[in-house]
């Protein structure tokens, strides 16, 4: 059906991207989602998978799972993990001012404030035997707030 949850686990290499990407773009489409809702969390899911992969696991072996649902009009990804415990619901927005490089080293924190202007809500808790589950809520028609 349509409005099924959907599932898909991949390796935590950079090499996997695409896969998330087109995996979150179809779901979208299926939940009836607009292009701007594909856009806004490919884009979003995108960044989050890749600082699992990049920072979560570092190199190490591990695995990565992207969960898909539609509850009340609202689209709802999770990027599941098995890496240290890390909120970026915490984390302080960095400052747009300069650029990245220049605001702190690596540009840390530009990608959780991209995580929270391309969705409606983002939470965080820590996975039951370790690890991660970032969730991101974005209604499937309206824009951002």
């Amino acid at each position: 059906m349509a409005d099924e949850p959907r599932r898909l686990r991949v390796t935590a290499h950079l090499d996997r991207l695409a896969a998330v990407r087109s995996f979150v773009r179809e779901a979208v489409a299926d939940f009836g989602g607009s292009e701007r809702a594909a856009d806004d969390l490919v884009q979003a899911v995108d960044e989050a998978t890749c600082n699992v992969m990049l920072h979560g696991y570092r190199g190490r072996p591990g695995e990565i799972e992207i969960e898909a649902a539609l509850r009340d009009r609202r689209i709802e990804i999770s990027v599941l993990d098995r890496g240290p415990a890390f909120d970026p619901t915490t984390a302080p927005n960095s400052d747009a001012s300069g650029a990245p490089a220049r605001r702190r080293p690596g540009g840390m924190g530009v990608g959780i404030r991209l995580l929270r202007t391309m969705a409606d809500e983002v939470r965080h808790h820590v996975r039951p035997g370790g690890g991660n589950v970032l969730t991101l809520v974005r209604s499937i028609d309206e824009p951002r707030a």
